[in-house]
């Protein structure tokens, strides 16, 4: 796996499960398994109904799904989601149009590896299919108890669907906005009916392909068919209910939570201050209280429902040493307030999100953060990213939409963008020739989300095999690069570059044919098997962040050797990424110099055809080798 390869990991996912709300079923396994089980028939209702003085508007859902075995006899999974702010009334089992009451279905806390989102839940059970031609079908009724959490209805399912219908029935008394989105290129028709003082919207769509679980895709509301449902307000019994007809109103939900929290501020004031000691400008203290947040509070995640969007209280973040992003950004807040700084909380969407501001939504946000006044600017601080530094973003938040808070009112504002040289990664080499092996020593400096990764890989194993772990990485685990006298800098600083050197051996690197020498020259074939099925992939392709890397190795030519051969090197030049590669000799040296950089990290469909090409220019770029003639 070449270096870059390497980085193209996948980030954890911080995506609330109301995204999830009609995603009921598991991906399915990749093959012909693909192709066992379609959904023959599915309908959908969500009607807004008048409840009680608690939860004034209710939507009642139903859902009824018919899956039909098409191959082999076969089993699948049924799932669905809800929490606090739902309810699942009924579900019944039909197995060959007959009722199967033995068939239970488990209601669960929904967790991942044993760590319990706070009030998430799942309802499950094995629906079977017994042979080919066999149907089982699913019926289920659910309550949402609060409009703000009814966000999105997804059309794509797990299997192929032929047939689906979904209706919205809305009284007049509820005001609601419907966008569709990525409607393009489906099968899907819409109908509009007024029946007395009710408006019922139809959609039915056929023959909808399943979901495709696609590796560095982008998120579901850039790809897949779906309606943002945005409640606005009700009149009912003379009053007005206002949910979130305004940007405006969304804050105001926002900050009601917020003021609930009650934070010890005594606690809170004295671990600021217990950080802080001894330092003299405000720099130095904001950078110390990020990095105790950052080395101190692991992160987990508590989803959906209250939970998703009102923080812990910040003294029970720092007893505990765990919280999710909004805990994590709280304590950083009041940490921060507590030793003089203006700090706020801040609502945002990762860029697996496609909405912004311009649709108040809880589907809007997915993640929260602190912002630092200082200087008549904001800094963002993410303290859920370990190890990157103080002013230096994520990927996933650069250029988002970002909503601050500011009392009784809000700012907007969004998380600056950084160009690819935030996450260099430099590599030298000075290497001699040593009958087939190239020997010499390297230096390797990586800032930004480059260093982050590797930091971030490196810590989560023991201490004892750090070491290890890094000459794995720096040899591209390659058995014949070996490193000696290993030395970096602090592996647990945050805000300035990891410097690595080490001494190299590596063997093989130079063929001997009768007077000729073959070099090698470039250990980090990066990207070399980074093309692209194009007949298989249906996503954009992300790269996890902006990348920038070069690396240049410099070889002193043998005395008794002339250079005969220099290979032509390369230029690519796209909007979107550039693969630059030169040769030259310098007296008696020879300097290889390497720089790729990843200018916007989606790579779309459209695009693959010319990728493809680039990436064909690079391999042969890296098949041509240095040829030295003895004198």
């Amino acid at each position: 796996m070449t270096t870059l390869n390497l980085r193209l990991v996948a980030f954890c996912g911080l995506s609330l499960l109301l995204n999830l709300n009609a995603q009921a079923h598991p991906a399915p396994k990749t093959g012909a398994e693909d192709e066992n089980i379609v959904i023959k028939n599915k309908t959908e209702s969500y009607e807004f109904i008048e409840g009680k003085a608690d939860n004034p508007v209710l939507i009642k859902e139903t859902k009824s799904t018919v899956f039909r075995c098409d191959g082999f006899r076969s089993s699948m999974p049924f799932v669905e989601f809800y929490d606090d702010e739902s309810t699942i009334d009924d579900v019944s089992v039909y197995v060959n149009g007959r009722r199967n009451k033995s068939i239970a279905p488990q209601f669960e806390y929904y967790s991942v590896e044993s760590i319990f989102y706070s009030d998430a839940r799942v309802c499950y059970f094995s629906l079977p299919l017994e042979k080919k031609g066999a149907e089982s079908s699913v019926e289920l009724t659910k309550t949402i108890k609060d409009p703000r959490y009814f966000t999105t209805i997804y059309f794509s399912e797990a299997y192929k669907v032929e047939s689906q219908e979904i209706q919205l029935i809305v009284p007049d008394w509820m005001h609601i906005a419907i966008k569709e989105l990525n409607f393009e290129g489906y099968s899907i028709s819409k109908q509009t009916e007024q029946k007395g003082n009710t408006k019922i919207y139809r959609y039915k769509i056929q023959q909808l392909p399943a979901r495709k679980s696609e590796s560095r895709s982008p998120g579901p509301s850039y790809i897949y068919p779906h309606l943002l449902i945005l409640s606005q307000y009700a009149e009912l019994s003379g009053k007005k209910l206002t949910y979130f007809n305004t940007v405006a109103d969304q804050y105001a939900w926002y900050r009601q939570l917020v003021l609930q929290i009650g934070s010890d501020k005594q606690v809170i004031k004295e671990k600021a201050a217990e950080i802080v000691k001894g330092m003299k400008t405000d720099l130095e203290k904001q950078k110390a209280i990020y990095k105790y947040v950052q080395d101190n509070i692991r992160y987990i995640a508590f989803e959906d429902g209250i939970a998703g969007f009102k923080p812990e209280k910040a003294d029970q973040v720092l007893k505990k040493k765990y919280g999710d992003c909004k805990g994590m950004a709280n304590l950083t807040k009041e940490l921060l307030v507590a030793a003089g700084f203006d700090a706020r909380l801040c609502w945002i969407g990762t860029n697996h999100i496609a909405y912004d501001y311009t649709t108040p939504s809880l589907s809007v946000d997915n993640h929260m953060i602190c912002a630092l006044q200082t200087g008549g600017k904001f800094r963002f601080l993410d303290a859920t990213e370990t190890y990157i530094g103080f002013d230096q973003y994520a990927e996933r938040i650069q250029g988002r939409p970002v909503l601050i808070e500011d009392g009784e009112k809000y700012m907007l504002d969004h998380v600056p963008a950084r160009l690819p040289d935030q996450n260099t990664d430099y590599e030298k080499r000075i290497v001699r020739i040593d009958g087939t092996a190239l020997i010499g020593k390297a230096t390797h400096t990586l800032i930004g989300e480059s260093k982050e990764w590797l930091l971030t890989q490196i810590h989560s194993l023991k201490k004892d095999k750090l070491s290890v772990a890094l000459q794995s990485y720096l040899s591209e685990q390659d058995n014949k690069y070996a490193i000696t006298d290993l030395q970096t800098s602090d592996l647990n600083e945050r805000n300035n570059s990891l410097d690595i050197s080490y001494q190299v051996d590596h063997k093989e690197a130079v063929a001997g044919f009768g007077n000729d020498l073959y070099v090698d020259l470039d250990l980090r074939k990066d990207l070399v098997n980074n093309d692209i099925d194009v007949s298989k992939r249906k996503t954009d392709w992300l790269f996890p962040y902006k990348q920038h890397l070069v690396y240049e190795t410099e070889l002193t030519i043998p005395a008794d050797y002339n250079i005969a051969e220099l290979p032509a090197g390369l230029t690519v030049e796209d909007p979107n990424y550039q693969f630059r590669i030169s040769y030259k000799q310098e007296g008696g040296k020879i300097l290889y110099r390497k720089e790729i950089s990843i200018k916007d990290t989606r790579l779309k469909k459209a695009a693959f055809e010319k990728w493809n090409k680039s990436i064909a220019q690079l391999k042969k770029c890296y098949n041509e080798q240095v040829t030295l003639v003895k004198k």
